[in-house]
């Protein structure tokens, strides 16, 4: 099967499959076809047909709780209702709000409820106030229903969980996830402890502290698709009730860490480029890289350039191209840094240089001739550039990893959140260019 964003559209179809049963038909006239010419890729679309049971909603409302307060000078109680949803799919759906999928009886049908399904289990949405006495208000979706009962709890002990994970995780990494408990109508409990599990299996109880937030860093489950869950157990005699929710994370393969160098010059000689490359090219990876002042300015030598490099699954390099001025007659030697950081993997080299040469009075004003030399890692030779034998330009510039070392500081001002890949900076591996 093709591949789509990184990931296999078998998966795609198969998420597709899960969230709608409407498609049905249309997917078993494809199984169908496919099994007749022995197309095995289509594994997951029939896994997902198998499994998805259209008699069992991928959408259901929730009642989260209700509270009863009469109206000033009037008989009349009016009753605040508070409600959820969960979304059993990997995939947001959407419902129109008023349409008969997607309704409320007792008044409009659209009475400001979510169109928009996430997916996961979310708790106090929206909220609907009724005349009590009046029929009750029933909110219709994805063809479930909700409505008060007896077990409804008040929203004076009603509680709810919100979960932070990550959407993706490597399989080498730790898993990091946040919860934090509220009441609906009062502030947060500070007793009680959060059962998180994995797939359904606990792997930590934490307590709540204060704000009702819990933390717990456990370690990453297989690769592939697992279900997070947090579920609010109150202290013993708490007039509370407990509640849950749930995320999807998916797990995927160890990228391999981002190495930046210097790699040479654009085709017309106008723009200093480099690469960000790793050693493995499984799963996403993405980087901010950052141009710094040396000796070299920007403006005047280079343009000042940010932005963002992002590795797709199976992509191994990437190119950051930095334009180059042209440079005066008789301008010296100067060197400006490329600085990578807020990287999504691990880094291995955060920093190159590159070395604009001096420039020679020539009858036509500026000059900008070209050469690249690689600065290996300490233990290794020196290999010069690819430009012939004897090029006045192919000397390597000696001060400029003493250059890189003594300018880092100047960087750390000018590039924000430079500080957290620092520690990551190698300067005996770090790449030297010049132009």
């Amino acid at each position: 099967m093709g591949r789509r964003g990184g990931r296999p559209l078998a998966d795609r179809l198969a998420a597709v499959i899960r969230s709608s049963a409407r498609f049905r038909p249309a997917f078993a006239a494809l199984l169908a076809l496919a099994a007749s010419l022995g197309l095995a890729a289509l594994g997951p679309v029939a896994a997902a047909f198998a499994d998805s049971d259209p008699t069992q909603p991928v959408l259901t409302p929730i009642v989260d709780c209700i509270t009863d307060a009469p109206l000033d000078g009037t008989t009349t109680v009016a009753r605040t209702i508070v409600y959820g949803y969960r979304n059993t799919t990997e995939v947001p759906i959407a419902s129109t709000a008023g349409s008969p999928d997607n309704s409320v009886s007792n008044g409009a049908p659209d009475r400001g409820q979510p169109s928009n399904f996430e997916p996961g289990e979310h708790h106090g949405v929206w909220m609907l106030t009724v005349d009590r006495a009046s029929a009750p208000a029933i909110w219709t979706a994805g063809g479930s229903t909700a409505g008060v009962d007896a077990n409804t709890p008040a929203c004076t002990a009603a509680t709810s969980v919100v979960l932070s994970v990550p959407a993706a995780v490597r399989a080498d990494g730790d898993l990091i996830v946040t919860a934090a408990v509220s009441r609906m109508l009062l502030s947060a409990p500070v007793d009680g402890s959060v059962e998180f599990t994995v797939d359904g299996k606990v792997v930590a109880t934490p307590a709540v502290g204060q704000g009702g937030t819990v933390r717990a860093q456990v370690g990453a489950p297989a690769i592939g698709s697992h279900t997070i869950g947090a579920r609010y157990v109150p202290a013993a005699g708490a007039a509370l009730v407990g509640s849950h929710t749930e995320a999807i994370v998916s797990v995927g393969r160890p990228s391999g860490a981002l190495v930046l160098a210097a790699s040479g010059m654009s085709a017309d000689g106008t723009s200093a480029l480099l690469s960000v490359s790793r050693a493995t090219a499984d799963g996403p990876a993405s980087v901010d890289f950052v141009t710094a002042d040396g000796t070299a300015h920007a403006g005047a030598d280079y343009t000042a350039t940010r932005g963002t490099v992002t590795l797709q699954d199976g992509q191994r390099t990437a190119t950051i191209a930095v334009p180059l001025k042209v440079r005066a007659a008789t301008a010296g030697d100067g060197t400006f840094f490329v600085l990578l950081q807020r990287a999504s993997v691990p880094v291995d080299v955060a920093g190159a240089s590159i070395t604009v040469r001096a420039v020679a009075a020539t009858a036509t004003g500026a000059t900008t001739g070209v050469t690249v030399v690689t600065t290996p890692p300490r233990d290794g030779p020196r290999v010069d550039s690819v430009l012939p034998a004897g090029d006045p330009t192919a000397a390597p510039a000696g001060h400029v990893g003493n250059d890189l070392a003594l300018m880092i500081g100047a960087a750390l001002l000018t590039v924000g959140g430079i500080a957290g890949v620092f520690g990551l900076f190698r300067i005996g591996s770090t790449r030297d260019a010049q132009a």
